[in-house]
C-alpha cells in the first residue's frame, strides 16, 4: 500500500530563526532536509558540521509531532500552534530542488522574510523568477491569516446590555433590564458571535420558565440560558 505524501506543511517561525543564523548553502540545505522529511518518505542528508547537527537535532521531534498530526488531518491543539507560522505548500519543494543548495537558502530566506516581516529582499537569476511564482500563493495565505485574525478578533467583543436592550426591545412585557434586576446573579456574557440567540427572545417567558425550574434559577450564565432558551420555555 503506497504511503500518504504530504501536499503541505506547518512552517514556523523556530526554522527561520535557525536559516537566518545560516550562510545560504547551509539554510539550502536544512530547508531540502525539511522538506525531504516532510513531504517524502526518504532519509535525510547528514548534517555536514556540527552547527548544522545542532540545529536539525533542535527541530526533528517538532517536525516528527506535526508530521504526525498533517498526516491525520488534524488541527495542532498544542503550544506549536502559538507560535508565529506560514503554510509551507509542495510547489515550494519543487521549486527548491531545480535550485543549487545556496539558490534554496536564497529562496527560503526571501520567503520567510516576506511571511514574517513582510519585507521583500532583492534576489538574482533564478532565485527572482521562482520566488515570484511562490509569491502568488504567499499572499493568499497572508490575506485568509488577515482574516482569519479579524474573525477571530470580531468572536470575541462582547455585546453589550444596551445592544441585547435594543436587539429584544419590545411594545409590552418585561425588558431585558427588568429581566437582569430580577435575575441579579446573570451575567451578560455573549460576545458578537452568538448574537444571533437574541432572536424571538421573550424575558417575561424566559423569566417564568426559570423560576419554574430551580436548575436554570441557578443559572449564572446569559449566554447558556439563551442556548437553551426553548427548552426552559417550552412548558410556560
Amino acid at each position: 500500500m503506497e504511503q500518504k505524501q504530504l501536499k503541505q506543511f506547518t512552517f514556523y517561525d523556530l526554522y527561520w530563526d535557525l536559516m537566518r543564523q545560516s550562510g545560504d548553502a547551509s539554510a539550502g540545505r536544512l530547508v531540502r532536509n525539511i522538506c525531504l522529511y516532510m513531504f517524502t518518505s526518504e532519509t535525510v542528508t547528514e548534517p555536514q558540521d556540527d552547527r548544522e547537527n545542532f540545529f536539525w537535532s533542535n527541530i526533528v521531534d517538532l517536525l516528527e509531532e506535526d508530521k504526525q498530526i498533517e498526516m491525520s488531518g488534524k488541527k495542532s491543539k498544542n503550544l506549536n500552534s502559538k507560535m508565529r507560522h506560514f503554510t509551507f505548500v509542495d510547489t515550494y519543494y519543487k521549486a527548491i530542488k531545480l535550485m543549487t543548495e545556496a539558490e534554496s537558502g536564497q529562496y527560503v530566506k526571501a520567503i520567510c522574510e516576506y511571511m514574517f516581516n513582510g519585507t521583500e529582499r532583492k534576489l538574482k537569476s533564478p532565485v527572482d523568477a521562482y520566488f515570484a511564482l511562490a509569491k502568488r500563493k504567499l499572499e493568499l495565505s497572508r490575506k485568509r491569516k488577515t482574516i482569519g485574525s479579524i474573525g477571530g478578533k470580531q468572536e470575541r467583543i462582547k455585546v453589550t446590555d444596551e445592544q441585547v436592550e435594543t436587539a429584544t426591545k419590545t411594545e409590552c412585557g418585561v425588558s431585558f433590564e427588568e429581566f437582569m434586576s430580577m435575575h441579579p446573579n446573570v451575567q451578560n456574557d455573549l460576545y458578537a458571535s452568538r448574537q444571533h440567540l437574541l432572536k424571538g427572545i421573550d424575558w417575561a417567558w424566559l423569566d417564568i420558565g426559570m423560576d419554574r425550574q430551580p436548575r436554570w434559577k441557578r443559572c449564572n450564565s446569559l449566554y447558556q440560558l439563551l442556548t437553551h432558551y426553548k427548552e426552559i420555555v417550552k412548558d410556560v
